[in-house]
């Protein structure tokens, strides 16, 4: 494993204790700022280009300040809802990818997706095929090139 990747994760794990710990805090940055992702799933398609729903990322964020048991904040999290007025847990998800509001993917270089970022080696390109549920070559490129201009 390359050593910069090795430290990323390290450093990664330092912050955030787990995965879990660090989808936890990009929902609370999201909750505040209400800035646009795309959802990725273990078992179902993504979810494109939304934002939190406004009553839960109130009630998400409320909870994450005031609740000192954690009751609140795990009770929302079994329930995330989104603007679209999609419904997942927080198991479910696999990533958050922000994407920006004036995102262009004009003249995007694919071949970026071939660095290797993956602590098994695996690059961009197989990440996003990946988490994406890409079906085909087209449908790659197009996540691909959304993923690298965000």
């Amino acid at each position: 494993m390359n050593a910069e990747l090795r430290h990323a994760h390290e450093r990664m794990t330092e912050v955030f204790g787990d995965r879990l710990g660090m989808l936890v805090s990009q929902l609370h940055h999201h909750a505040r700022t209400m800035q646009a992702f795309d959802v990725t799933f273990y078992e179902r398609e993504p979810i494109l280009n939304v934002t939190l729903n406004k009553t839960w990322a109130r009630s998400f964020c409320s909870a994450f300040l005031s609740d000192q048991s954690g009751r609140r904040v795990a009770k929302l999290l079994c329930r995330i809802t989104f603007s679209d007025d999609s419904i997942a847990g927080l198991q479910e998800i696999w990533t958050l990818n922000y994407m920006p509001a004036d995102l262009d993917m004009v003249g995007v270089d694919l071949a970026q997706g071939e660095e290797v970022i993956g602590l098994g080696g695996e690059t961009v390109r197989h990440i996003i095929r990946k988490t994406y549920h890409c079906k085909s070559r087209a449908e790659e490129d197009f996540f691909l090139a959304r993923w690298i201009a965000s």
